[in-house]
């Protein structure tokens, strides 16, 4: 079954509405395909967010309008509905509650409709999800940042990396985008503030995740500085340096190691001098085991 045969079983599943046998499909494929299970989680977002809002109770009009329009498409639509097998008539319940979950949602969120909500009000970015981050201008003299996003509406922003609503743009551009070169000019942008607890979680994700090399280097400058002082961010590198696939990465890595002393960095270091199958990653190693060990030792 295909990624769109998939995602239309989606909906079903979470209405209870999916027999076992294409449950346990369902599930094994969305075990391997990232775009569909984010999809999934789409829809778990709108359900929440269905279940959250408040109950918007329909008019008697809307009522009896309603029932004079399914009563007559149910006499216009008889023959055919007799002619359907059985199973295709138990999936009707499911369409028909995402069908009116969605109407209901669209009139809450849509400004304009009279429904309860976000009308004439400016949207919350917390707990949104954030799309279509677009850096328009950055000064690295002045860190300032000027960058377009959409959650429930096109939004401007314009700062530095300090400002908590740009902040939180940039860690979740570095943790979900799915666009490289978006996450790399986020992490420049928070390069210089490593010392937030949040950022610094952020790019420890990137070294230890991020499929881009260029996203994982940039990483591991901007926590450099801090791998003497935090366990954490030593421990990313090491494990950067025995197993990162990419040398530049490696040999950033090692760079990133040339404040810190212990037996433990010196021995990953040894093991590289010896055994790293890149050349330079062997002699960049050597050399900073040869200034961490005293000179009688050499």
């Amino acid at each position: 079954m295909d990624c769109e045969a998939n995602r239309r079983q989606i909906v079903l599943m979470l209405c209870g509405e999916l027999e076992e046998a294409g449950r346990h499909g369902l599930e094994a494929h969305l075990r391997e395909c990232a775009a569909c299970a984010a999809a999934l989680e789409e829809e778990r977002r709108l359900i929440r967010l269905l279940e959250g809002a408040p109950v918007l109770e329909p008019s008697a009009d809307l009522l009896a309008g309603c029932r004079r329009d399914l009563r007559a498409a149910l006499q216009a639509g008889s023959a055919e509905r007799r002619s359907l097998p059985s199973r295709g008539m138990r999936l009707w319940p499911a369409w028909g509650l995402a069908l009116l979950a969605a109407g209901f949602a669209a009139g809450r969120l849509v400004p304009g409709t009279g429904g309860p909500g976000w009308v004439g009000e400016e949207p919350s970015e917390a707990g949104a999800t954030i799309a279509n981050v677009d850096f328009r201008d950055s000064d690295p003299r002045t860190e300032r940042i000027r960058l377009t996003y959409d959650t429930l509406r096109r939004t401007a922003l314009e700062g530095t990396a300090g400002d908590p609503r740009i902040r939180q743009v940039l860690l979740d551009t570095v943790r979900r985008n799915r666009n490289a070169g978006l996450r790399l000019e986020a992490i420049e942008a928070l390069r210089r503030h490593a010392d937030d607890r949040e950022v610094r979680r952020a790019l420890l994700g990137a070294v230890r995740e991020d499929d881009n090399p260029g996203a994982r280097l940039k990483a591991l400058e901007a926590l450099e500085g801090h791998a003497a002082g935090d366990p954490e961010v030593r421990g990313a590198i090491v494990q950067a340096l025995l197993r990162d696939s990419n040398p530049g990465v490696r040999v950033r890595a090692i760079d990133a190691l040339k404040d810190t002393r212990g037996p433990e960095t010196l021995a990953v270091l040894r093991r590289l001098a010896d055994d790293d199958p890149n050349d330079y990653v062997r002699l960049r190693s050597a050399a900073l085991v040869g200034e961490m060990l005293p000179q009688e030792v050499r």
